[in-house]
């Protein structure tokens, strides 16, 4: 009897010993995913998020009544492509403009690639619109301290945005 539950204590410490060994790190080095650009904090926004900002600064423009539907493209090439339908039932506008998004001294820019807005308002005045409140929301995850953008990334269908904190 002394035999098999000396040979059960000595598998099951063997089965133990196999799966610690498969699941740990003998070197103890975390493996994390680097940063592209050094930043310290990634500011993600899936398609979703960006058509529901753009929808509620797009109603902020002269002559629009109602919400609009938007619907946010981002390509892995690196431009962010917003399509939008003001009005209902056939009545009304749309349009679409594509924003390249990149780093000015630390902080975002958009730049306007394309635009088709039916005269509803010049793409730098939705650029102009667009960019506050993606920049409060990188204040925001920031908190009070200094930081700089760093790097863009558009993966996955999202926009990243990295900070470093200085």
């Amino acid at each position: 009897m002394r035999v098999l539950i000396a040979f059960a204590l000595g598998a099951l410490a063997g089965a133990i010993g196999v799966v610690l060994w498969f699941t740990v790190d003998p070197d103890f080095e975390a493996q994390t995913e680097a940063v592209a650009g050094g930043g310290n904090i990634a500011v993600a926004f899936d398609e979703r998020a960006l058509a529901a900002i753009i929808a509620q600064e797009l109603a902020t423009l002269p002559g629009v009544r109602a919400r609009p539907v938007v619907e946010v493209e981002v390509q892995q090439e690196g431009l962010v492509v917003v399509t939008f339908a003001i009005g209902s039932q056939g009545i009304g506008a749309r349009g679409s403009i594509s924003f390249d998004p990149n780093v000015a001294d630390g902080r975002l820019r958009l730049d306007v690639a394309g635009a088709s807005l039916g005269g509803l308002a010049a793409p730098e005045a939705v650029a102009a619109l667009i960019e506050p409140p993606l920049q409060a929301r990188l204040d925001e995850a920031a908190g009070s301290l200094p930081y700089r953008l760093v790097a863009i990334r558009t993966t996955d269908r999202r926009l990243t945005l990295d900070l470093a904190i200085d």
